[in-house]
């Protein structure tokens, strides 16, 4: 547990050691690729940091301004952040959301399923959500894990191979976004052309370095119906977007993409992150290849001024 600790300490972007931030991402056991510099850079409008010790513990904070205000808010397609480091269990937090600068005066983000913070700590005068995740550990081989399939999840995908859908690995990650785009414009329609531009530029850095992957499923005359981009690091497989068109809905193909990855990891003693399940269909369709529920912490404060408090 981390207790009150006196030599946190609030840092810039630019006043940021990069290269022991990721050293300690990379070390902690609760590190995620999201809170890597690359990341943060691709995708935060702003971000600065704290950071305890030698960068024993670290908090990225990314920020936003709204009218005159600066707040603390969760970049698209970032799951969760937090205060990352040494720690092998999860940990209580609260000296890091007090070392928080005043000037952030609303907080709207998601904390790593190994942060807490303890309901006695009313002072800070927080609004705490509980969310949901699925993780699929992939130690086991193939066979064992395609064991804990559920039926439809099986049936979905002995569908797509009778339908003689085909596996295409390898695609440029742009060429999926902008699918993913196209596809969901109207349901994710507050998703703005910036976040894509910087989802772009994020991928191709990680797809450079090994750090992304991609599916397509394809019919047997060529036609695209699912779509898959994954993050990958040391310890997770990330799911960062994937879609179906209606006939791809049909014929299983994003279920025989998410069977593909468990595969290509299986054995791997890495952990699927699904990382989508608080929209209940979502949740049943991961739920379908055997993972856990987890649950993480969601974070919000507000010390905005009359009247602008109720306009967030």
């Amino acid at each position: 547990m981390i207790e009150s600790v006196p030599d946190i300490r609030y840092l810039d972007r630019n006043e940021i050691d990069i290269e022991k931030w990721d050293r300690c991402i990379l070390n902690a056991p609760n590190g995620l690729i999201y809170a890597r510099s690359f990341y943060l850079d691709s995708m935060a409008e702003n971000w600065s940091a704290l950071v305890e010790g030698d960068y024993q513990h670290v908090m990225p904070l990314t920020s936003n301004k709204k009218f005159w205000f600066t707040y603390l808010y969760q970049p698209y397609f970032t799951k969760t952040l937090g205060v990352f480091g040494k720690s092998l269990v999860p940990f209580e937090i609260s000296s890091f959301l007090r070392a928080i600068p005043g000037k952030y005066s609303y907080w709207d983000i998601d904390l790593n399923e190994n942060n807490f913070v303890s309901i006695e700590n009313k002072n800070l005068r927080l609004n705490l959500y509980a969310r949901t995740n699925h993780l699929l550990p992939l130690r086991d081989d193939y066979a064992q894990l395609r064991h804990q399939y559920k039926r439809l999840a099986i049936r979905m995908k002995k569908k797509a191979i009778e339908s003689q859908l085909q596996i295409q690995r390898g695609e440029d990650p742009s060429k999926i976004i902008n699918l993913y785009r196209k596809d969901y414009a109207k349901r994710l329609r507050f998703i703005k052309n910036p976040v894509y531009v910087r989802l772009i530029s994020c991928t191709a850095i990680a797809f450079k370095n090994n750090l992304a992957a991609t599916y397509l499923a394809k019919s047997p005359s060529g036609e695209i119906l699912a779509y898959y981009i994954i993050l990958q690091d040391e310890k997770f497989i990330y799911s960062l977007l994937g879609g179906s068109t209606s006939e791809g809905k049909r014929l299983g193909a994003f279920y025989l993409l998410t069977d593909a990855i468990i595969q290509d990891h299986a054995g791997s003693k890495k952990t699927f992150r699904f990382e989508g399940s608080d929209i209940p269909g979502i949740s049943f369709f991961d739920a379908l290849f055997g993972s856990e529920k987890i649950s993480y912490q969601h974070l919000v404060k507000n010390n905005l001024p009359f009247p602008f408090r109720f306009f967030k």
